[in-house]
């Protein structure tokens, strides 16, 4: 749908017509700093300047700010609708606030955790005690896009902090608080995956407090997570049994749902089996057609394009690697806001697809993996580009190849140092 006048992108239109550059020339010049596969042409930059595009693509952001020069994303109006808190007034402010009392949110008094994505949704899901503990989290997860994913780690345990220290205060709280802990120990077992460490005793936390809840979808949900430990160590019978047993816990709502089919596809994908196709396009046509539950808060990152990627995957797996590097095309050409992790591991599924026939490309797309894992500051991102490194080391004689093996061989170093700092 084509946005009104008012969200017209005057910044950008400015800043274009200060340098005297038609939307083509702009285009042109950006693509000097682009692959192939993010080229743009005048029709690209009439959208960005009517609005009907708010948030590029990383690397478009990336060369429109060279052409244009500007500093920053906001200085040419690009807005993320996804992000709560790209200003950095607002992200500083935020992380101020994780020194909270625990009192205060034990009391339900919503106004002391600050405005949260979806407050309704986390009171609905929540209750008055557990629900701005949720809205505190979702602030949380939207910092990690801003600052990182260690930086958000000690933000993480302070609050865990809190959190149990007011269970133990007060055991009439522990049913209630129940929600919270189970989510927030699930966001803490995805910060140890982010900087490359176990998690699993907070994926075992999670899903005992969740079960203390009885909240279903949380349960499913910590299931699907640790399918996806399983995928990760190659365990394609764990994946596949984890997440079946994930959805009997039903009726799940859509995503959730979703998310879990997504696993038991990768993992009937991996040991070689195509019914997981199946699975998939039901999942794909389940999400498209449905609206979103707040009990689906959870897995609100599951959409179509999520599913697409996980599609792609399977048909490299499953050897149809033409198709796969098609899939995954179209799911980096599209431009609305997702999650930089996300964005990462489908660049470097890309690297790997190109890996066995153009070693080229697949240094291209594992450069630009690489450098939305320095933005988002993932170790799951450099894990993802193992195997493309392994199978590109033959062909390190090649300059771009020769590039990517250093800037990997940097980042496992670099990582390895932020994982040896946890213990």
């Amino acid at each position: 749908m084509a946005r009104t006048e008012h969200q017209r992108n005057e910044r950008f239109r400015v800043a274009r017509t200060r340098l005297q550059l038609t939307r083509q020339a702009v285009a042109d010049a950006a693509n000097q700093h682009l692959p192939r596969l993010h080229s743009m042409n005048d029709n690209d930059i009439g959208k960005i300047e009517r609005g009907v595009v708010s948030w590029p693509g990383y690397e478009r952001r990336a060369a429109l700010r060279r052409v244009l020069g500007a500093a920053t994303d906001d200085e040419l109006g690009f807005v993320n609708s996804r992000a709560m808190f790209a200003d950095s007034g607002i992200v500083t402010r935020r992380v101020e606030q994780f020194a909270l009392p625990a009192d205060a949110l034990a009391a339900g008094r919503f106004n002391d955790v600050g405005e949260g994505a979806d407050p309704l949704v986390a009171f609905a899901v929540g209750g008055p005690v557990s629900g701005p503990w949720l809205v505190l989290l979702d602030n949380l997860a939207s910092l990690a896009e801003t600052l990182g994913w260690n930086a958000v780690r000690p933000l993480a345990a302070k609050q865990m902090q809190s959190l149990e220290a007011l269970r133990q205060q007060d055991s009439e709280l522990a049913g209630p608080l129940a929600v919270a802990d189970a989510r927030w120990s699930e966001f803490m077992s995805w910060i140890c995956a982010n900087n490359g460490v176990p998690g699993d005793d907070w994926l075992r936390r999670a899903r005992h407090r969740a079960e203390t809840a009885g909240d279903a979808v949380v349960e499913a949900y910590v299931l699907m997570r640790q399918s996806q430990q399983a995928l990760d160590a190659g365990d394609p019978a764990s994946a596949v049994a984890l997440s079946r047993k994930a959805l009997r816990y039903g009726p799940l709502p859509t995503r959730t749902q979703a998310l879990c089919l997504t696993r038991l596809a990768e993992g009937l994908a991996l040991a070689g089996n195509e019914s997981g196709l199946e699975a998939l396009e039901v999942a794909h046509h389940n999400v498209k057609a449905a609206s979103t539950s707040p009990h689906d808060h959870i897995s609100r990152h599951c959409d179509v394009r999520y599913i697409d990627g996980i599609r792609a995957r399977c048909h490299y797996l499953l050897g149809n690697h033409q198709e796969a590097a098609a899939l995954l095309a179209d799911v980096l050409a599209d431009e609305q806001p997702a999650g930089s992790v996300d964005l990462g591991i489908w660049h470097a599924y890309l690297a790997e697809t190109h890996a066995p026939r153009h070693p080229e490309k697949s240094a291209e797309a594992a450069l630009q993996a690489l450098t939305v894992s320095r933005a988002a500051d993932s170790a799951r991102v450099v894990q993802a580009l193992l195997p493309v490194a392994v199978a590109l080391r033959p062909h390190r004689g090649l300059d771009l190849v020769a590039k990517f093996l250093q800037q990997h061989s940097a980042a496992v170093a670099t990582q390895l140092s932020v994982s040896e700092s946890w213990t």
